[in-house]
């Protein structure tokens, strides 16, 4: 494996999926109606082909659900989803040794990407990890939602690298893992208990583990 550079998923990869839920409860309960709605849109985003516009696609398809226009589910995405619910990153720290590890790989000559369905540039700044990435890939920009093709090519085509020289981090198995190999990248897993019949190149459960498998294959 020639490893040139890393990309790492956002959410639930670099800090905690279950941390964000409890941090989350309050916002939840007020907004249950909203979430439910938000996430059957999504789920419904991953599967559709062609998409000419995602965003004005994604209010249309919100505000049949919700029963408003498509201009004020626009709005309420904006406003509930993308900036209030965001807010609650704050509360949510970064797994352990994600600095050290991020750091690690940059001192050792790797290019370093992040990605998320999610707008990327307010969340890292919030997480405190901003200004250190050759490449901040929001999925939504591309069209596409994981695990699509378009958002691993947006990050190859900002890394200026092949897919087999980019490993691809990520918390779940069909959007990222299942993603980044349909492509030809390989693919590290943090998971817990891995399937017994995972493409991943590599799952691990702390991020240490995964410095040190990283930084022991670019001497080979």
């Amino acid at each position: 494996m020639s490893l040139k550079a890393v990309a790492f998923d956002i959410d639930g990869t670099l800090y905690s999926n279950t941390r964000m839920q409890l941090q989350s409860l309050p916002f939840a309960v007020r907004h249950i109606r909203l979430l439910t709605a938000f996430r059957r849109v999504r789920q419904e985003l991953r599967r559709v082909r062609p998409i000419e516009d995602f965003h004005r696609l994604q209010a249309e398809l919100f505000a049949r659900e919700i029963g408003e226009t498509p201009s004020n589910a626009a709005q309420i995405i904006e406003t509930v989803f993308y900036r209030r619910w965001e807010r609650v990153l704050e509360r949510v720290p970064l797994y352990p040794e994600v600095r050290e590890t991020v750091d690690a790989f940059r001192n050792a000559g790797l290019k370093l990407a992040v990605a998320s369905d999610f707008p990327v540039q307010r969340k890292l700044a919030i997480l405190g990890i901003e200004g250190i990435w050759q490449c901040e890939v929001s999925t939504e920009e591309t069209g596409y939602l994981k695990p699509n093709p378009e958002p691993f090519y947006a990050l190859l085509q900002c890394l200026a690298q092949q897919p087999a020289e980019v490993l691809y981090v990520g918390n779940s198995y069909h959007y990222d893992v299942a993603g980044a190999k349909a492509v030809g990248m390989p693919a590290a897993h943090l998971v817990c208990r891995p399937p017994s019949d995972s493409i991943a190149d590599f799952s691990f459960r702390h991020f240490a583990q995964l410095r040190r498998w990283v930084l022991a294959r670019l001497g080979e």
